[in-house]
């Protein structure tokens, strides 16, 4: 019941892959480049805030904004994934964020800040970021 077909959203969803230090033309090191895997079309229950029942399944410090419901075995969701939530993706012909003039034309508005896992579901909490 607790993720029912009609109840669940599509959302995209890209892994955190790394950081790695940038460099400039010198061989300086400039602030840190992180990268995600190509965004990937999904489907879970998305709650519409956070509440009390929440509250302490992630712990009293955490700041999230909304939770995510998953169906056991769908653990693709890792602290530090990026989502498209509410921001409508554009993507290019071969799946990758679109560009345009080397930025990204729809930044993510949501990264994942704790899961935890249960005999039956999957649970995240996200917070909503601005990215520009």
């Amino acid at each position: 019941m607790r993720s029912m077909s009609r109840n669940r959203q599509t959302f995209y969803h890209a892994s955190f892959l790394g950081k790695t230090m940038g460099t400039d033309t010198d061989g300086n090191y400039t602030e840190p480049i992180i990268s995600y895997s190509d965004p990937e079309k999904k489907e879970a229950v998305i709650s519409e805030g956070s509440g009390e029942a929440y509250l302490q399944l992630f712990g009293m410090s955490e700041q999230y904004d909304k939770v995510i419901t998953l169906n056991f075995g769908e653990d693709y969701i890792k602290v530090g994934s990026v989502l498209w939530i509410e921001t409508p993706i554009e993507l290019d012909d071969n799946g990758h964020l679109a560009r345009e003039n080397g930025e990204i034309v729809t930044p993510f508005d949501y990264v994942v800040v704790a899961v935890t896992k249960s005999l039956n579901f999957v649970t995240a909490a996200i917070r909503k970021v601005k990215v520009s």
